[in-house]
């Protein structure tokens, strides 16, 4: 992991991704590119001191920042930006409002909808992002294949434990030693050194999840989204954005390559 891109509007939570990022990029001597994108006509030579000021500031002492501005859509600019600076990792504060508080921002369910990068989620102070514990919940098929190198490679960078979970709901019963046979075979072929093999049952996979997580006292949540669009994603929904939405603790999503259009839109493989 060598670019982390953390785009920011000044904010306090977003301070605290800056935060969360500079933490991670000195374990492993990371890049910061410094995002702030401009999409409601605000004053630019003002904004964009703003972001120097940030860059300038003592969090970032030792670590190199590259700052970015923008005068675009938020979320087509960060994709954008991960793209056009190929970084590893965005991650972004994220908070609702009103009475809906502490859901994920509209702004950052569509960025992790939608971005074929990693995306970490903050939604409260870290202190200390220590990494140590890291839940992995999947369903440990093949598709996931794709994209576990780079959980694996946060995992090692941080010297963190992977919590490997599969949560089986009443829907999608399973026997726990078929489970648990799929879990530690998915391990081996990966390779995986420092990990614990874990099945929850629960009525939702969202609250499996997190329950298991705060067992394990975890530090990160790491899960893949198919990143659905339209009508899918409407009838479907997306389990990174149910968790983001209902947890406190970080959240990693990491997009799996689109597939070819398909008619199971109702009744998906």
């Amino acid at each position: 992991m060598k670019k982390i891109l953390v785009p920011t509007d000044f904010s306090e939570l977003a301070f605290q991704a800056c935060d969360v990022a500079v933490q991670m990029a000195r374990k492993v001597d990371a890049w910061i590119y410094l995002l702030h994108v401009d999409n409601s006509n605000e004053d630019e030579e003002k904004a964009k001191a703003l972001l120097e000021d940030l860059k300038k500031h003592e969090l970032f002492e030792k670590v190199n920042v590259t700052t970015i501005y923008k005068k675009a859509k938020l979320e087509g600019s960060i994709t954008s930006s991960a793209q056009e600076h190929d970084v590893d990792l965005i991650v972004m504060g994220s908070h609702g409002t009103g009475a809906k508080k502490g859901l994920v921002g509209s702004n950052t369910a569509r960025v992790v909808r939608l971005a074929q990068y990693p995306v970490l989620v903050i939604k409260s102070y870290e202190e200390e992002f220590r990494g140590k514990n890291i839940v992995f919940a999947s369903n440990f098929y093949g598709e996931v294949d794709q994209v576990f190198p780079k959980i694996k490679d946060i995992a090692y960078a941080a010297d963190a434990t992977i919590h490997l979970l599969k949560v089986i709901t009443p829907k999608n019963f399973e026997s726990t030693s078929l489970s648990m046979k799929q879990i530690k075979k998915f391990a081996e072929e990966h390779r995986v050194e420092n990990y614990t093999i874990n099945t929850y049952n629960h009525e939702t996979k969202e609250q499996g999840i997190i329950e298991l997580a705060e067992e394990k006292n975890a530090d990160l949540i790491a899960l893949v989204t198919h990143g659905r669009k339209g009508l899918s994603q409407i009838l479907l929904g997306s389990l990174a954005e149910n968790v983001a939405n209902r947890s406190e603790i970080p959240v990693l999503s990491i997009k799996l390559p689109e597939r070819k259009p398909s008619d199971n839109i109702l009744f998906p493989d």
